[in-house]
């Protein structure tokens, strides 16, 4: 008998992503947005769209968007906080076309950084559960691909200032701890959020594309909690500064 908790390759699974909204068609490439949905109404006012859908759960059901930007089209998903339920949704658009992906959102900083500040993860650490449905056990993935290369690009075309950086993703928001974060500190991870190594699992599993663009909210730095302003500036803006990174690619 199999451990409970061992990766299981087998696919499709019982409940299979593409017999939810079978009629469904996305474009390749998504902007996949941990944002506030304020931040994405705003958005919408400046540029050409359209309602493509709806991904409907009983707690959190987002439009699926259609945008245009300098003649590229791409979709616009909101995502939900946590692992599970963004790859949930992520499984879900990908059975329906996206092949692209570039994530974006926020994360506390576990090293002195300014809020506000752009990064772009390289390796995000696994202290989620849900990575270990899509991928075997390991400590961390790595993003180095042609896609992050020509995310790289992208962003220095717009004259995007960024950072690489380590990721810590984690399940417990209100279990980091002083000696957990000294921990992750050591290994490498500057900064910590909910959902990346999960997200990089499912692109694994597929084999599509995908990177991740943080920003910094609050700070863990020196082991003390500074909530700062949540990144609030950077929540209604970053929609406009990553769009047309995405439709360079």
């Amino acid at each position: 008998m199999k451990f409970l908790l061992q990766f299981d390759p087998a696919s499709p699974a019982i409940i299979n992503a593409k017999d939810e909204e079978p009629s469904l068609s996305l474009p390749k490439k998504l902007l996949f947005a941990f944002v506030e949905k304020t931040a994405i109404d705003d958005f919408l006012t400046e540029v050409p769209h359209k309602i493509l859908g709806k991904f409907e759960t009983i707690s959190f059901s987002p439009n699926i968007y259609q945008v245009c930007i300098n003649d590229d089209i791409f979709c616009l998903c909101q995502v939900p906080l946590g692992a599970p339920a963004a790859c949930q949704l992520l499984d879900f658009l990908h059975a329906h076309g996206v092949r692209q992906v570039l994530a974006v959102g926020s994360c506390g900083s576990l090293v002195p950084m300014p809020e506000g500040k752009l990064l772009l993860v390289d390796k995000a650490w696994r202290d989620e559960g849900c990575s270990r449905l899509y991928q075997p056990d390991s400590n961390y993935f790595e993003l180095y691909s042609a896609w992050q290369d020509q995310v790289k690009t992208a962003l220095n075309l717009n004259k995007v200032a960024y950072q690489d950086v380590t990721t810590w993703t984690t399940d417990g928001f209100f279990r980091e701890t002083k000696s957990k974060v000294t921990t992750m500190m050591q290994v490498g991870c500057q900064v910590v959020e909910m959902e990346c190594a999960g997200l990089i699992s499912v692109a694994k599993f597929y084999h599509f594309d995908f990177a991740q663009i943080l920003f910094t909210a609050d700070s863990l730095a020196n082991l003390e909690h500074d909530p700062r302003n949540w990144g609030k500036k950077a929540n209604q803006s970053i929609l406009s500064i990553v769009s047309p990174v995405l439709a360079k690619l």
